[in-house]
């Protein structure tokens, strides 16, 4: 079909898919979850491209034939490349289903040949409606049944797994967020759209057919509509979800990204004291650090540097106790930094027993919340670092680690005490 709807529309429909599905590429494409979705929305822009009249006419400049019929194929062919926008879809659901992943590819390779089938059964009947120069609901007759029968059962299967599976996801997800919730009914929305869309179609066409009647959209004109809010709209909202997610992440906009920025600060003049408790970060093939775990790295290397610091320390208490002020223990870690930087020597006889860290269960949040107050002091008590000759380095960029290149000549990352060796 050739789409009826305003370019003034699709444009930036058109405009919006072809960014959500390059930042996926870029930023979501490592799973073979992500690879099936990227690999349906590219069919889903391939597929509303061929129906777009200057698409179709550029098309028809550029490839030899008769322009009406390359117009005519273009159209037909938009309907294959929707099987196979849900073939892709189709294996998604599979996982989320419960499929072994391990025979993803594998499955994938039937569903493609189902699309290829059923593309090649359009075309086939769809010849009557290219020899007349027509839309196949102008047509109409037997081979539009076929037609749509074969477009419509691949939706069909797809609808009625992915809404088992939406449904049995929520029952059971009854600790999940607004949002997740939000997204959930949205999919379930888009499924059941589909499934609609599956019977519709070739019912509508099959009655038109038996009764004789002609078409009441020969035009196709709210099969155009209905396709697009479902498939150009609906789904590549759902899919973006995820992709601001991960560029929030990506970018640092995210919650963890925001508590490694407000601990930034006190980490890099905690790791240039006492550097030999950095240990190189753990990267991803794409050379990245999960928010996550650099956030978890942060707070272990925090916590071994106030453990070494101990010892330079005159105050009986913990550098981080969990009650008090965030002032004045910021204040005492920063003298304790300034008499280390003198070159004192420190202090075993500090370190005694009541304060060893003992093994055992730990209020995680709450030590985050504490490390997050020490950091909002941290500003104001790091400035007592320079007064005993002592100059903070500079901020380096947060990797999580350091590197070997980043310690002195005389240390190594494996140096120090037993207690903050290797705690990462």
């Amino acid at each position: 079909m050739t789409s009826p709807i305003p370019v003034l529309i699709t444009l930036p429909v058109l405009t919006g898919i072809a960014l959500v599905l390059a930042g996926r590429w870029w930023l979501l494409r490592d799973s073979i979850v992500d690879r099936l979705i990227n690999r349906a929305l590219a069919a889903a822009l391939f597929e509303y491209l061929l129906r777009e009249t200057w698409f179709q006419q550029s098309l028809a400049w550029l490839l030899p034939g008769d322009d009406s019929d390359v117009v005519n194929i273009a159209r037909q062919l938009s309907l294959g490349a929707t099987v196979l926008a849900v073939s892709n879809i189709y294996g998604f659901v599979k996982l989320w289903a419960g499929a072994d992943p391990a025979h993803t590819w594998r499955r994938q390779r039937r569903y493609y040949l189902v699309t290829i089938t059923a593309t090649a059964v359009i075309l086939i009947a769809g010849t009557p409606a290219r020899h007349a120069d027509q839309l196949i609901d102008q047509t109409l007759g037997w081979p539009a049944v076929v037609v749509w029968v074969a477009f419509s059962l691949p939706l069909g299967a797809t609808a009625l797994l992915g809404g088992r599976v939406s449904v049995r996801e929520m029952r059971r997800a009854v600790d999940t967020t607004w949002q997740e919730r939000a997204l959930y009914t949205a999919l379930l929305g888009t499924i059941v759209g589909l499934g609609a869309i599956a019977v519709v179609y070739p019912l509508e066409t099959a009655i038109n057919v038996m009764t004789g009647q002609p078409s009441l959209d020969p035009e196709m004109h709210w099969k155009a509509w209905s396709s697009f809010l479902l498939s150009a709209v609906a789904a590549p909202a759902v899919v973006a979800v995820p992709l601001v997610s991960t560029l929030l992440t990506h970018i640092g906009w995210d919650r963890t990204g925001r508590y490694c920025r407000r601990l930034r600060p006190m980490w890099t003049d905690l790791t240039a004291a006492v550097p030999e408790i950095v240990l190189e970060p753990r990267r991803d093939q794409n050379r990245r650090t999960d928010p996550a775990i650099r956030l978890h790295r942060m707070t272990v290397e925090i916590r071994d540097s106030l453990l070494h610091l101990k010892r330079y320390s005159d105050s009986p208490d913990d550098l981080a106790a969990t009650g008090g002020d965030p002032h004045i223990y910021a204040r005492r870690i920063a003298e304790a930094i300034a008499t280390k930087a003198t070159g004192h020597p420190p202090s075993t006889s500090r370190f005694t027993p009541r304060y060893q860290v003992q093994p055992g269960a730990r209020d995680l949040a709450a030590e985050l919340r504490q490390l997050l107050a020490l950091a909002k002091a941290w500003p104001h008590a790091r400035g007592l670092t320079t007064t005993t000759g002592h100059s903070p380095q500079p901020t380096r960029p947060l990797t999580g680690c350091a590197n070997r290149a980043d310690f002195p000549p005389d240390r190594s990352p494996h140096s120090g005490d037993s207690a903050v060796r290797q705690r990462c």
